[in-house]
């Protein structure tokens, strides 16, 4: 039979993203080449196998000179290929990017330059040193350039390569399967009275694939308990997030179908509007499952507040700091409300649709805004969930 985990019951929004956070245990590291490895998140640190950048660098396209001038043009160095040693008194004609010797005075710029007879005089006096790119400024050999826990992004992969690196250790990719349930939905064309489309499908694969996960499959299925007790039982992902059923009415089945399958509760319920029934259990397997309500904002708010914490967790990544806005306007509260919000000149304003059935207040928000207990007077600071699919 079923069980909640201590402190688990009806708790506190904070708490059921810490705990839905700890349940979940990083997936194990696995060695990929730079490109394979992209948008996964780093198991080791990332250590530069050389300078960056690895010799004195032009930074723009001119002229490279050493000692004092006039200076006799004597040659072209372009990015590719390389001089060693400069004479006192010459230049270079250079390219932006083009490796130099290292003795260079400086670089004078292409528009700064005046030529006159195989020589080049400067419009300005620059520094020693000015407009060359010293080995290393960027990146030294064996210091860190990206830490574990962090997503290979494709700049850090960038910078990784230029560093001399191949292959990374990655945590491999969380999987998540989707049961949306409700006898009363419909997938295509016009809804018969007493049904309703389906809008949970189409959304939720894509929110869990934002996250870093491989979405395995997407499935319907009935208010019917066996049924639901078999297609939950057939899932080997690591994470299974059923949509709707989550809440304590006489068609809800799948608190019923987590006890027949032994879960043990780690989130039941949570004093937060909307989204309320919440759950996250975990079966004998080790699998996740996420209990979300079937509402459309509901499931949203239910899915960063349960399923993403974890899929930070499975995937290698550390607790997410969230970001702070401050209220537009006043909004007194008697439990954790989250809602759509639209960031107008650095402060969080209410969109006008935020019911728990409602998505058009989705269509035009820039976060969820996470309003804790209490007066909260304008002004107030809050933290700022960022949708699933939007970056901002």
């Amino acid at each position: 039979m079923s069980m909640s985990a201590e402190n688990g019951h009806n708790v506190d929004w904070d708490l059921a993203v810490a705990l839905s956070f700890q349940a979940a245990k990083p997936k194990p590291a696995i060695s990929m080449t730079l490109a394979e490895g992209l948008n996964l998140v780093l198991a080791q640190d990332l250590i530069a196998e050389i300078d960056l950048p690895p010799a004195h660098t032009a930074m723009m396209d001119g002229f490279a000179v050493f000692g004092p001038g006039p200076w006799k043009i004597v040659g072209e160095l372009h990015a590719g290929s390389y001089l060693p040693y400069l004479d006192s008194g010459c230049a270079l004609k250079v390219s932006t990017g083009a490796h130099l010797p290292p003795h260079c005075s400086f670089v004078i710029p292409q528009e700064l330059a005046t030529l006159f007879d195989g020589d080049v005089a400067s419009k300005n006096s620059f520094t020693p040193g000015q407009h060359i790119r010293q080995p290393g400024d960027e990146a030294t050999t064996g210091e860190v350039i990206a830490s574990a826990g962090s997503v290979l992004t494709p700049a850090v992969a960038g910078l990784a390569t230029s560093s001399g690196i191949d292959n990374v250790f990655v945590h491999e990719q969380p999987t998540v399967a989707i049961i949306v349930t409700g006898s009363e939905l419909v997938t295509e064309g016009m809804p018969a009275p007493g049904h309703i489309r389906d809008s949970l499908s189409i959304q939720v694969a894509p929110w869990a694939q934002y996250l870093g996960a491989a979405v395995v499959s997407t499935e319907n299925c009935p208010d019917d308990l066996a049924l639901l007790i078999q297609q939950i039982g057939n899932l080997s992902s690591d994470v299974i997030v059923v949509t709707g059923g989550s809440a304590f009415g006489e068609h809800d089945y799948l608190r019923s179908a987590l006890a027949e399958l032994e879960s043990i509760f780690i989130v039941d319920e949570i004093e937060m509007r909307p989204g309320h029934p919440s759950l996250l259990a975990k079966l004998p397997t080790g699998q996740l499952v996420a209990g979300l309500p079937g509402n459309p904002l509901a499931a949203l708010v239910s899915f960063l507040t349960v399923v993403a914490p974890a899929m930070r967790g499975l995937s290698g990544q550390s607790e997410y700091r969230m970001m702070r806005a401050p209220l537009d306007q006043s909004f007194p509260c008697d439990r954790t409300r989250v809602m759509p919000v639209v960031l107008d000149s650095g402060r969080a304003k209410l969109t006008e649709f935020r019911g728990s059935a409602m998505l058009r207040g989705l269509t035009q928000a820039d976060g969820l805004g996470v309003i804790a207990p209490g007066e909260n007077p304008a002004g107030s600071l809050i933290h700022v969930l960022p949708l699933p699919w939007r970056v901002n």
